[in-house]
């Protein structure tokens, strides 16, 4: 009975030490994987890869918006246009000239 106890203890101790090692493996290669995904390159790329998935991700979204509602698009272009030539179209409303018979009439 007492070398059975024995063997038990040495069996229990032997694949204690084996999941030890095990982890400790375990622990390494995750140690060496997280060093190479905290690389600077590394995160820059990956940054990188995130906000071209989210800039696609957006631009999908505009195009289908755009598609649903041609008529608020089309509104909202002709409006931003208006804005961006106000000044041009007022200096050219502001410079144009009269015309020989606009001179007349006075």
């Amino acid at each position: 009975m007492m070398m059975s106890r024995t063997n038990d203890e040495i069996f229990s101790l032997r694949s204690l030490a084996m999941n030890r090692a095990e982890a400790r493996r375990n622990l390494k290669l995750d140690t060496a994987a997280t060093r190479e995904r905290l690389k600077p390159s590394n995160l820059v790329a990956e940054a990188k890869s995130k906000a071209a998935d989210r800039v696609g991700d957006a631009g999908r979204k505009a195009t289908k918006g755009l598609k649903a509602h041609p008529a608020i698009t089309a509104t909202v272009a002709a409006t931003a246009a208006l804005i961006a030539m106000r000044r041009p179209i007022a200096r050219l409303i502001a410079n144009q000239k009269k015309s020989p018979s606009d001179q007349i009439e006075e």
